[in-house]
C-alpha cells in the first residue's frame, strides 16, 4: 500500500468537483479554512461548471481531476461535494502517475467509487469531511482532518453502542457509503473484504433498502470473512409507509451476527456534524469493550 507524503505549508491542494454542482458561496469558508492552516489552493478549471445537475460533463470532471493527479506540484486533492456522479468517469481515469507520487484524495459519499479505485491500486485514500459544508463539521472532526494531513497520528476513543459486539480487530480500513459500495460489486472497482475491517455508512435510505443493501453484500460475500466491522452514520432514515419493523441495528445484526466479529455502530463518521476522517488503506486496530471503543491507524 502506498501512503501519500505528510502535507507542510505551502503544500497545494487542488480542489475537484467530481460528482454534482456546486454554487461557489457553498465553500467559500471551506477554502479559507484550507488557507488558515497554512496550504495554497488551487480551484480546477471546471469545479463550478454545470451540465444538468452534475458540476460540468464527465469529460470536465474527469479533466480537473487527472489534471491534479498529474500534476507533481498538487500534494493532495479535496473534492468539494458528492451527490452524484463519480462512476461516470471512473473507468477512464489513468493512475499512472499516483505510483510516483502518491497524493491524499479526500472525500465521501460518491466518492466511495474513488476511494475504491484506489483500494485496486493499493494507494491509501481518506474517507473525510469535504468542502461544501464543513463549517457545520465539528471542530474536532475538522481537527482531525488537518493532523492526518500533516502526518500526525489520531487515535479515536468514542462511547460504546447498545448493540456493540466486543472485541478486538485487526485489518486493512476499506469501506464507504452501503448504497456505492453495493454498486461497485462485479465492476472494475469492486472491492475485497476478507481479513479486513470494513466501514459502512449511508444517508436519506429507507430502512427497507438498507436491508436489500446489506443483504447483497452478504450474498456476493463482503461480510463474511471481514476481521471487524464499523458502523457509522446511517442516518436521515426515509420513513415508509407501512414502516419497516426492524431498526438498521436490528437489520444488520440479523446477517452478520452469525460471523461473531467485533461490531461497533455509532462510529462518529458519515454524513452528520461528527464526521471523523477515516485512512482507508491503512492497518487499523479496533477495540470494542463495554467501556469504550479504540480506532488507531497503523501508518502514522
Amino acid at each position: 500500500m502506498l501512503f501519500p507524503p505528510p502535507l507542510s505549508k505551502g503544500s497545494k491542494i487542488g480542489v475537484i468537483s467530481p460528482a454534482s454542482v456546486v454554487e461557489p458561496h457553498r465553500i467559500e469558508y471551506g477554502i479559507k479554512l484550507l488557507k488558515d492552516w497554512g496550504f495554497e489552493v488551487i480551484l480546477g478549471e471546471h469545479i463550478f461548471a454545470e451540465n444538468y445537475q452534475f458540476a460540468g460533463t464527465p469529460k470536465q470532471r474527469l479533466s480537473d481531476l487527472q489534471r491534479f493527479i498529474n500534476d507533481d506540484s498538487i500534494d493532495a486533492i479535496i473534492c468539494a461535494r458528492g451527490g452524484y456522479g463519480v462512476v461516470q468517469f471512473i473507468d477512464d481515469v489513468d493512475f499512472t502517475k499516483f505510483f510516483q507520487k502518491p497524493k491524499w484524495i479526500v472525500g465521501y459519499s460518491d466518492v466511495t467509487v474513488l476511494h475504491c479505485a484506489l483500494q485496486k491500486i493499493q494507494v491509501a485514500s481518506l474517507h473525510a469531511p469535504m468542502l461544501k459544508g464543513i463549517e457545520d463539521i465539528s471542530q474536532e472532526s475538522r481537527k482531525y482532518l488537518k493532523s492526518i494531513l500533516v502526518g500526525e497520528a489520531v487515535h479515536y476513543a468514542v462511547i460504546p453502542h447498545t448493540f456493540n459486539q466486543l472485541g478486538k480487530a485487526q485489518g486493512t480500513l476499506i469501506g464507504g457509503n452501503i448504497a456505492l459500495l453495493h454498486n461497485q460489486i462485479g465492476t472494475s472497482t469492486d472491492f475485497d473484504t476478507e481479513g479486513k475491517i470494513l466501514f459502512l455508512e449511508d444517508v436519506h435510505e429507507p430502512l427497507y433498502n438498507i436491508d436489500r443493501m446489506m443483504r447483497h453484500l452478504d450474498r456476493a460475500g463482503k461480510l463474511k470473512n471481514l476481521a471487524g466491522l464499523l458502523i457509522g452514520d446511517i442516518s436521515r432514515i426515509r420513513v415508509e409507509d407501512p414502516p419497516f419493523d426492524k431498526n438498521t441495528e436490528e437489520i444488520i445484526l440479523d446477517l452478520v451476527g452469525k460471523y461473531h466479529y467485533p461490531i461497533c455502530f455509532g462510529f462518529p463518521c458519515g454524513h452528520e456534524s461528527q464526521n471523523y476522517p477515516l485512512i482507508y488503506g491503512s492497518e487499523a486496530f479496533l477495540e470494542i469493550s463495554e467501556h469504550t471503543v479504540s480506532l488507531k491507524f497503523g501508518c502514522y
